[in-house]
């Protein structure tokens, strides 16, 4: 995008036009043969020309013309880390589909639905944590989210254990997010369980994860009863975030688009441009224009 970073400075032309109307110099007239007086019209005429270009390319310099283009730099909005229960219930267990006939299991849903808020990012680092006996990282902070949801998608029952280490993956998660440069940090677990074999105490996730000001949206999937209500209300609460309940395909559908609406930056986005400036182009002719001038001038 071209334009001119003082386009005011032009403003000095119409001045300068004024100026040349209104105080014509008063020239001396000579007899000479036509011939001769032919060539000295020619040589005023290219003095002219070479005056004006010279002010007109030095008030273009001036006025500092710029090309602008879009500066490319991917700031992260939010680094989100997804921590999803892998034990044996996720898959014992079933929910049903939007039509009410059809069960699978919750681990299948769960995979399906954070699938694709993950591909719906945009500017987010986006990581996967899993976990059963243990927590393990199944993808890092990235912005490939293509690979991320597919690595999500290959996860399958038991890969961490059967049970469930749901304080150790919160304090890993806290561990990971504590380097991120993001503005907003956020962590979405889902579990159908209760802990059954984290080395770390709830107390001691829970201060790693406060203290690095992480929000936290708890998702408990399946029956009401089937998973630790308690600690998942408390985790969202103590930090910010929201718990929800997901009975279902569709109702957990909805809660990753209220998770979305819940974590939207507030901050609006800055366009940055890089700017490449020109003005030496005009100014470069201006001073030949110039030189020119005064040559033609010094040489009557």
């Amino acid at each position: 995008m071209f334009e001119f970073e003082y386009p005011y400075v032009f403003l000095i032309l119409i001045l300068f036009g004024i100026c040349a109307y209104k105080c014509k110099p008063q020239k001396l007239y000579m007899y000479m043969p036509l011939k001769i007086g032919n060539r000295a019209a020619r040589r005023d005429y290219l003095k002219e020309i070479l005056k004006y270009s010279s002010i007109f390319f030095l008030v273009t310099a001036m006025a500092s013309p710029i090309l602008k283009s879009i500066k490319s730099d991917t700031k992260v909005a939010h680094a989100i880390m997804q921590l999803i229960d892998v034990s044996d219930s996720m898959s014992q267990g079933g929910i049903p589909l939007g039509d009410g006939k059809s069960i699978v299991s919750k681990l299948s849903v769960a995979k399906e639905m954070a699938s694709r808020y993950i591909k719906e990012r945009k500017n987010d680092h986006v990581g996967i944590i899993v976990f059963g006996d243990f927590a393990y990282v199944a993808t890092p902070l990235s912005f490939d989210y293509e690979s991320t949801a597919m690595i999500l998608q290959g996860i399958v029952r038991g890969v961490a254990g059967k049970r469930t280490a749901l304080y150790d993956a919160l304090f890993l998660s806290a561990r990971l997010l504590k380097k991120s440069p993001a503005k907003q940090r956020v962590v979405i677990l889902l579990t159908d369980g209760f802990d059954t074999s984290s080395k770390v105490p709830y107390s001691v996730a829970k201060r790693a994860i406060v203290d690095e000001n992480i929000k936290v949206f708890s998702i408990g999937i399946g029956r009401y009863g089937e998973y630790d209500e308690g600690v998942l209300r408390d985790i969202a609460k103590s930090t910010g975030g929201k718990f929800f309940r997901a009975n279902s395909a569709n109702t957990l559908l909805r809660v990753y688009e209220e998770i979305d609406k819940l974590q939207k930056d507030k901050l609006k986005d800055r366009i940055k441009y890089k700017k490449e400036y020109l003005y030496m182009y005009p100014l470069s002719i201006a001073i030949f224009a110039l030189f020119g001038y005064l040559f033609l001038r010094g040489d009557e």
